[in-house]
């Protein structure tokens, strides 16, 4: 340390800047389609193909996280009704 000024300073804060968004913009169109997965290896096919190939996928994807997206168009189609007493879903 010894004979050396102190060279810290304060910084400015630029008030005219808008904060960065983590996101898109709230109105920009997006390409997600609920009723077509864009994942894994049923990727590029319908919930509605899944539910006559492979309902027991579309089961499991329900209580999956990667499938949080894609649950109200499973129950849709597989005629799923939550119940808010249901707590096992």
């Amino acid at each position: 340390m010894g004979d050396r000024p102190d060279e810290r300073q304060a910084f400015r804060i630029e008030t005219d800047r808008q904060p960065v968004d983590p996101g898109r913009a709230p109105d920009a169109p997006t390409s997600f389609d609920p009723a077509r997965l864009d994942f894994g290896h049923h990727a590029g096919r319908t919930i509605e193909e899944l539910a006559a190939i492979d309902p027991d996928y579309l089961r499991w994807l329900e209580h999956h996280p990667s499938g949080t997206r894609y649950r109200a168009e499973i129950h849709r189609v597989l005629g799923v009704v939550p119940l808010s007493t249901d707590w096992e879903r």
